[in-house]
């Protein structure tokens, strides 16, 4: 089997996600159809001090690449969605 880098793996899943949503950030209904979780639950992530969110006005985003880096993360960490 190949040795895949965690980096091409991440730059990969950002392409798709770019190419899917036709955006480079993503807000709580895009997580939400990524994840599968509902609305409460992803506000819940979205607002935690470890995700890497901002805020434009009132809307919180993500950038589809910090939020693969993220999912990636917390993914090899075992404690992906809380």
């Amino acid at each position: 089997m190949n040795n895949i880098k965690i980096e091409e793996l991440i730059s990969a899943e950002v392409n798709r996600l770019s190419e899917k949503y036709k955006k480079d950030y993503l807000d709580l209904k895009d997580i939400m159809q990524i994840t599968g979780l509902g609305r409460d639950k992803v506000r819940e992530i979205m607002n935690s001090k470890q995700f890497p969110s901002s805020k434009f006005g009132k809307k919180k985003t993500v950038s589809v690449v910090a939020f693969v880096s993220w999912q990636f993360k917390n993914n090899m960490n075992g404690d992906i969605y809380g």
